[in-house]
């Protein structure tokens, strides 16, 4: 799951001191793909449309949050459609991780199977692991079928991202294949942890990965100057994922 840094509230007027007011949450939705790009936040898929406002915490419960700019995330029609009914687990910021608080590479592994998994490098407790089990469960993210019987098509996409990244990976070792052509392929078919994955040992790809303006994650502080992925929380003792 890719970082991302929604930033402050957006503001209106020439000197930005008033908050625009999202009564229209639809209206948040220009302004989370400016700041973070046309990606789900949960599956990575890239969203050509039918994206969506996730409300953390359901308006249906949290009508006052309905909305409220720190509410809201991108979501694509597949992972809302799969999110379960119940409410978050409270206190929600720590029974499960969340793309825009904590460095979310670290918390979660993509197999070449396409099965999302915690991942066992960084996450070092039990607490951890049951963490990001949580997060998992929660948008559905281990789907592999849905209802009406039929492949996720958040698995098919991550498993032909998985094809794409492992070919290019091929070819760049043959020399058949540029750094910022693997880039430009990566933006189009989204799934940044999976390029980033299998291009982890090749520093090139991964640094110009990691920099391209199109995955936003330059404001994250989620990579430190080697382009190592590092705690977003470095100060929490208990889990500074």
């Amino acid at each position: 799951m890719r970082p991302i840094d929604k930033g402050n509230w957006p503001t209106k007027g020439t000197h930005g001191i008033r908050k625009r007011v999202f009564n229209d949450w639809a209206n948040a939705i220009p302004y989370l793909i400016g700041r973070t790009g046309k990606f789900c936040h949960f599956c990575e898929r890239k969203v050509t449309n039918a994206i969506a406002i996730e409300h953390i915490k359901p308006k249906s419960h949290f009508p006052r949050l309905s909305a409220h700019w720190d509410n809201f995330l991108l979501i694509c029609n597949y992972c809302n459609s799969h999110k379960l009914a119940s409410i978050p687990i409270s206190p929600y910021k720590k029974k499960y991780y969340w793309p825009h608080l904590n460095n979310t590479i670290m918390a979660f592994d993509i197999k070449v199977s396409g099965e999302i998994i915690p991942n066992s490098t960084h996450l070092t407790t039990p607490q951890q692991i049951d963490r990001a089990n949580a997060t998992i469960g929660l948008y559905g993210l281990d789907k592999t079928v849905t209802t009406q019987g039929n492949s996720d098509d958040r698995l098919k996409d991550r498993l032909e991202a998985y094809k794409q990244a492992i070919d290019r990976y091929r070819e760049y070792s043959r020399g058949l294949a540029t750094v910022p052509a693997i880039v430009d392929n990566a933006r189009n078919t989204g799934f940044f942890s999976v390029w980033l994955k299998v291009f982890d040992s090749v520093a090139v790809v991964k640094a110009a990965l990691i920099d391209c303006p199109d995955f936003h994650l330059a404001t994250t502080h989620c990579f430190n100057a080697t382009y190592t992925p590092v705690p977003r929380n470095p100060s929490n003792i208990l889990d500074p994922i």
